[in-house]
C-alpha cells in the first residue's frame, strides 16, 4: 500500500438522510473544513429532486463553495439529474465526475430506483452520453456488491457482468458498494483483484458501510488488491437510505474518516491528509448535527508518534 485517495462523503451519502435540513453556511464551513485538511476528494452533493430529498435543494449553492483544489464528485439518478449536473458544470464550479447507482441485485435496484435492470441500463446509458457532452466523467456505483439484504447472495459473476457492461458504455471509474455491511475482507480482496486484473484501464472505488463493524478492514483489503479511492464520512455518518424497503439490517453508517485516516496514516499510507486538521474537521461534524458521534480516534486520540 504506498497510496490512495480519500474521498470524504459526509457532505452527500452522510447527511442524505439527516432527520433536519443543515443550513447552506454550514455546509460551506464543513467544506472549508474538510478541504482545509487536505483531503483530495469530496463527495459534495445530490442533484435530485428537492422535494424528495430536502437535504439537497442548495445543491448549486454549495457546489459554488468548493475550493479549487479538490476534486468534486456528485451524484445523481437519472437523465434530468445529469442534465441539471452539466448546467451546474456549465454555469459554476466545475464537476469532476458524477456517479449514478445500479445493484447488482435486481429486487434491491427496484426497491432503491424503482427500475428493474432493462429500463435502468437505458437510463444510465443516456446519463453516460449527458455526462460525456459535459466533460463529466462518470461513476458508476454497482450497490449490493456484496450482497442483498433483499435477495440474499449475489455472484461476484454478476458484479464483474454490470463492470463489463459499463465498460463497454466507457465509463472508467467504478465503485463497489458494501449497501449494508455484508462485506468481509476476504471476499472484497478477491473482488477487487479480479476486477483490477480484468479491467486495468478502471479506477476501481471501495465504499463501505459499517453495519456489522467490518469497514475499515474491508477498505484496507480494498486499497491492498488495487482499489484507487476510497470513501469515508467523518464520524461514521450516513449509510443506507431507510427509506429504501429491505427489513432490518441494523445500525446503518459509513467508514469513519478520522479513523481510517489514523490507520493509513499510522501505516504508512499516503494520503495527503492533515490528521490534526481532519479530527477540527470531525468535531465540527459533532457541532453541526448536535450529538456525539462514532469516530474512535476524536476521543482517544492518535497514537503518538
Amino acid at each position: 500500500m504506498s497510496g490512495v485517495r480519500v474521498c470524504e462523503a459526509w457532505l452527500r451519502d452522510g447527511i442524505q438522510g439527516w432527520p433536519t435540513v443543515l443550513d447552506t453556511a454550514d455546509k460551506i464551513r464543513m467544506l472549508e473544513a474538510v478541504a482545509a485538511a487536505g483531503v483530495p476528494e469530496i463527495d459534495v452533493t445530490s442533484f435530485v429532486p428537492a422535494h424528495v430529498v430536502p437535504q439537497f435543494g442548495d445543491a448549486e449553492e454549495v457546489l459554488a463553495a468548493v475550493p479549487e483544489q479538490v476534486l468534486v464528485r456528485v451524484l445523481t439518478v437519472n437523465a434530468k439529474g445529469a442534465r441539471r449536473v452539466a448546467a451546474a458544470h456549465a454555469t459554476g464550479r466545475r464537476i469532476d465526475r458524477c456517479g449514478f447507482p445500479i445493484s447488482a441485485s435486481e429486487p434491491h435496484n427496484l426497491a432503491n430506483l424503482r427500475r428493474d435492470h432493462a429500463a435502468h441500463k437505458v437510463a444510465v446509458a443516456e446519463m453516460v452520453d449527458v455526462l460525456g457532452e459535459a466533460g463529466i466523467a462518470p461513476l458508476l456505483g454497482v450497490a449490493t456488491a456484496y450482497g442483498c439484504p433483499i435477495q440474499g447472495r449475489v455472484e461476484r459473476a454478476a458484479v464483474l457482468d454490470l463492470v463489463g457492461w459499463g465498460h463497454a458504455l466507457g465509463i472508467r471509474s467504478i465503485m463497489f458498494g458494501d449497501t449494508t455491511g455484508m462485506a468481509d475482507p476476504r471476499t472484497v480482496h478477491d473482488l477487487f483483484t479480479e476486477a483490477v486484473r480484468t479491467f486495468p484501464d478502471v479506477e476501481f472505488v471501495a465504499h463501505f458501510h459499517d453495519n456489522r463493524g467490518c469497514g475499515i478492514a474491508n477498505t484496507l483489503a480494498a486499497i491492498d488488491a488495487g482499489a484507487a479511492t476510497v470513501d469515508a464520512s467523518l464520524g461514521g455518518v450516513g449509510g443506507e437510505p431507510a427509506a429504501v424497503e429491505q427489513g432490518f439490517v441494523g445500525e446503518s453508517g459509513n467508514v469513519t474518516t478520522e479513523d481510517l485516516a489514523a490507520v493509513l496514516d499510522r501505516m504508512g499510507v499516503r494520503t495527503g491528509i492533515d490528521l490534526t486538521a481532519l479530527l477540527r474537521a470531525g468535531a465540527l461534524a459533532e457541532e453541526l448535527l448536535g450529538r456525539p458521534l462514532l469516530s474512535r480516534v476524536l476521543r482517544a486520540g492518535p497514537v503518538p508518534a
